[in-house]
């Protein structure tokens, strides 16, 4: 399958699941990158040169690996990462402690799980925009489609189609509206004039107002 079919298909998948497929579509990416390098890659030279030049992972990604399990795997790299460490702290006897920054962060690289992510996530809104000149996708998308906001202004501003922006919006402002109007409902059920009535879908609304505005945190 070419890896524009593939993306469709994902984003097609991901569109009979609530919330924005882009998102998704870039968790699913995401875990299987983690699990693959901890279970192929963490002896993989280099796998072990690239999280040495980025000093290890970025917080987020280092706990989202670690609640992965694993734990030989992890032995493994932080044994890595700690015995590189401790070079770098050994050369400080022979030299200014000053004149010399603990691992060069100013020349380390990027969280490699941060940067496979972004290439992901470019692949995904790209594939996106380009499938969306595509009928049957269209479709389905004002069937189940709606962006996080971020993903909304990333894929927006790639479009150049009238059509295909105006399908942006128009799906966007649906989905808005209609939780925006659970918004309220939460709202009026939280005065206790009301307190009697039972919680309908409005009740985890809160949650998915701050996933439409930031994106997801973490897997689910």
């Amino acid at each position: 399958m070419a890896v524009r079919d593939s993306v469709t298909y994902n984003l097609e998948q991901a569109l009979t699941e609530e919330g924005c497929p882009v998102c998704r579509c870039l968790t699913t990416m995401t875990r299987r990158y983690l699990e693959n390098l901890l279970y192929e890659f963490v002896n993989d030279p280099r796998t072990r040169d690239r999280l040495r030049a980025s000093a290890g992972f970025c917080r987020e990604h280092a706990w989202t690996l670690q609640q992965m399990g694993d734990p030989l795997a992890h032995s493994i790299i932080y044994a890595d990462l700690i015995d590189g460490f401790c070079q770098e702290l050994r050369k400080t006897t022979n030299a200014s402690r000053r004149s010399i920054p603990i691992f060069h962060p100013e020349k380390a690289e990027a969280c490699p799980v941060c940067r496979e992510e972004t290439e992901t996530e470019e692949r995904y809104e790209v594939g996106l925009v380009k499938a969306l000149h595509q009928k049957a996708f269209r479709q389905k998308y004002r069937q189940g489609g709606s962006l996080c906001l971020p993903h909304f202004r990333a894929a927006y501003g790639r479009v150049r189609d009238g059509e295909v922006q105006d399908l942006l919006i128009e799906v966007e402002l649906d989905y808005l509206s209609h939780l925006s109007g659970e918004l309220q409902e939460f709202i009026r059920k939280s005065d206790y004039r009301y307190a009697g009535e039972l919680p309908g879908t409005e009740r985890d609304a809160w949650i998915r107002a701050v996933q439409l505005w930031v994106g997801p945190l973490g897997f689910k």
